[in-house]
């Protein structure tokens, strides 16, 4: 593997060094998503991403973390992450070792997501290319973004808009042109007879794919146009939910605040937001069993 720079040695110290508050939400509404970090060549900390397939009946076409809902079988949060991204990208869970985790956050559909922050000590981003492999019935493209771009975008790369959300404002974040440099495709599901994985990013030759769009928030994920787009010009949309983690995340692995204003004027924090909904909806299940 490439080695760290030691602005990413001290990244990762620094969120080492970061303690999760516990949280005693008890709700079957829980989900765990695995922000999974790898040097690239210049020895700088990128994230892993995903492009939802289009078959899925929720957030499909937006970009995503890996992960999902909680099974049964899973022990812990970090089991789900880790189970999810084996599901979605082929991560075997031995490949990531975990760093820590970050407070839950309410997605759209009321799902309490915790991130689970994670190294991969023995991979690169190019590694995306010999080791990950996307499900297409889940996972329409895998690629990769610098971690530090969600703190100061490059210019023309970030917006955002503020809406009234879970009882409050709240500023969803748009990232623009990220994966531009280093993506997997894969092809639509179902796959026809004869097609295969594309790899692109690295080929001019071969960097189109045709991909569903979605161009609100949902779930904060976003992403993917329904014409065929060349993905090494205009890459991936980052926002809501998703956008909002890896700001979280970068600011302690870097120990600073980012370059715009993070929160609108009147918005709760997202642990204020998951416990009014959860009061609520506590409130609503004892008066139901009445």
């Amino acid at each position: 593997m490439h080695p760290l720079n030691q602005k990413s040695l001290d990244a990762l110290k620094n969120l080492q060094n970061y303690t999760c508050p516990k949280d005693n939400y008890e709700t079957t509404r829980r989900s765990a998503v695995l922000v999974a970090l790898l040097p690239n060549d210049q020895g700088d900390l990128e994230v892993i991403l995903t492009c939802r397939s289009s078959s899925l009946r929720t957030n499909a076409g937006d970009s995503a973390f890996p992960g999902g809902k909680v099974d049964l079988e899973d022990v812990d949060l970090i089991a789900t992450a880790k189970r999810e991204a084996m599901e979605e990208v082929c991560l075997p869970p031995p490949s990531s070792t975990v760093i820590t985790l970050f407070p839950p956050v309410l997605s759209r559909h009321m799902q309490v997501v915790t991130p689970v922050v994670a190294f991969c000590p023995t991979l690169t981003t190019t590694d995306i290319f010999k080791i990950l492999t996307p499900n297409p019935s889940e996972v329409s493209a895998i690629y990769t973004a610098p971690l530090e771009m969600f703190l100061s975008p490059p210019p023309g790369s970030y917006d955002f808009f503020d809406m009234s959300w879970a009882m409050s404002g709240h500023r969803i974040h748009r990232f623009e042109r990220c994966g531009t440099n280093n993506f997997l495709l894969a092809p639509p599901p179902p796959p026809r007879s004869g097609s295969s994985i594309t790899t692109a990013g690295m080929d001019e030759n071969n960097t189109s794919a045709s991909l569903p769009d979605s161009s609100h928030s949902n779930d904060g994920e976003e992403g993917c146009e329904t014409e065929v787009v060349d993905r090494a010009k205009v890459g991936w949309h980052v926002y809501g939910m998703t956008a909002g983690i890896l700001i979280d995340v970068a600011s302690v692995a870097f120990q600073r605040p980012p370059d715009f204003q993070v929160y609108s004027h009147d918005q709760l924090t997202d642990q204020d937001q998951i416990a009014h909904w959860y009061n609520q909806s506590q409130h609503t299940f004892r008066r139901s069993s009445l």
